[in-house]
């Protein structure tokens, strides 16, 4: 079979137009995405991985629709040789280098170039709600990315599951096992009184009740003009002719094309 890094202008890498199915393997490309690259490119240095990492990223990000969940983003993990791959999947707050610290240091600088920002929908009274931006939260652009960047990924609130929701009733915050509970004769089944922060909309200033579904990223008009008419063409063109044959195991059995460079 033969496989290309990118297969048309903007798309994104190892898919083709329209689809969302990856030339090489499901596993190899969500859960390998930098080993496979490095397949196709030994030569590569780092700044062809960040190259690549920031692509990948801004690709997601200016696609489809406006405001997409964080967590349709987090590609993670990158390599199966990323610390902690078969245990957490990915590793931020840890004293160790990964390339998903990498990766998030990138979504940092795209934030704090006006490419990107992040959008909670804060509730301004009962059932009125509005769009709070990152960049508008605070005076200091970068002093948000900070609280943010520690809170969110550091935290690992972007990866949140249901048995660690926030849940509150009568004003009150319970975990999910001390929630006064009531039975529900459509379900059958005892369920918690209270309602979930995870999924409801949050503010910027309950980190705690953040979570992959209430924090939204978006592109900034400055963010899809830098990607339509800088980074994907730049992209586009260096490696629109890397093309490879692969066996039936992913081995490379030979290169057609070529980097241009």
């Amino acid at each position: 079979m033969k496989v290309k890094l990118i297969y048309g202008l903007g798309y994104q890498v190892f898919m083709e137009k329209d689809s969302y199915e990856f030339k090489v393997s499901y596993e190899e490309g969500w859960e390998n995405l930098i080993n496979v690259f490095l397949k196709l490119y030994p030569q590569a240095k780092k700044t062809n991985i960040l190259e690549l990492l920031e692509y990948v990223l801004m690709c997601m990000i200016c696609s489809e629709n406006r405001l997409r969940e964080c967590d349709e983003i987090l590609w993670f993990p990158l390599s199966k040789d990323s610390k902690g791959y078969g245990k957490n999947g990915v590793c931020f707050n840890e004293p160790i280098p990964s390339f998903e610290s990498e990766y998030i240091s990138i979504l940092g600088e795209l934030f704090l170039a006006g490419y990107v920002d992040f959008v909670a929908e804060e509730e301004v009274k009962e059932k009125e709600y509005k769009d709070v931006y990152l960049s508008e939260y605070k005076a200091n652009k970068y002093e948000a990315w900070k609280y943010f960047r520690d809170n969110y990924f550091y935290k690992y609130a972007f990866q949140k599951f249901d048995d660690e929701d926030i849940l509150i009733y009568n004003g009150k915050e319970y975990s999910v096992q001390d929630c006064p509970r009531y039975y529900n004769k459509k379900e059958k089944m005892k369920i918690p009184c209270g309602y979930s922060t995870m999924y409801s909309p949050t503010s910027w200033d309950t980190p705690k009740h953040w979570s992959q579904y209430n924090i939204w990223v978006t592109r900034t008009q400055k963010g899809t003009k830098y990607f339509n008419e800088i980074l994907s063409p730049r992209f586009y063109n260096k490696y629109k002719d890397l093309e490879v044959e692969i066996d039936s195991k992913g081995n490379i059995v030979r290169w057609i094309g070529q980097i241009n460079r």
